[in-house]
């Protein structure tokens, strides 16, 4: 296991458009919810109105995030799992950056579903642990 991601797999994490996310529940148990994450030096960020997902990260700040392409042939899949803790941003030039992360990666966010200051989060995952398969 590492504590980053190597050029390969950021090039892979970069392109792929939906991860999956696992927080723990109240109850301990873990939950996972699909997220379009981006990629920022190390960090993945990914945009949320309050849900049970912010709800979980803020009482217990542990999470995985899940990248994977999957094919019929088998020895394609790639895959990269990392481990880390995410921080909940309401505001500031730290908040203003992963929208404009976010909507460069997300074209659709601004029709679709504008991220906005006072009712979305941007998340960021510090990456601690990675582990990957397929490359």
């Amino acid at each position: 296991m590492r504590t980053g991601l190597t050029e390969v797999e950021a090039r892979f994490v970069r392109y792929e458009r939906v991860a999956r996310l696992a927080t723990v529940d109240e109850d301990g148990a873990p939950r996972v919810v699909p997220i379009c994450p981006v990629l920022d030096d190390g960090t993945l960020l990914f945009a949320s109105e309050p849900t049970a997902k912010l709800r979980h990260l803020g009482r217990d700040p542990r999470c995985s995030v899940v990248f994977d392409s999957y094919v019929e042939e088998w020895n394609l899949n790639h895959q990269v799992q990392v481990r880390g803790s995410g921080r909940l941003i309401g505001g500031g030039a730290e908040w203003d950056r992963g929208k404009r992360l976010l909507d460069e990666k997300y074209p659709q966010y601004e029709p679709l579903y504008p991220i906005e200051p006072g009712t979305t989060l941007i998340v960021a995952v510090r990456i601690e642990r990675v582990t990957s398969e397929g490359f």
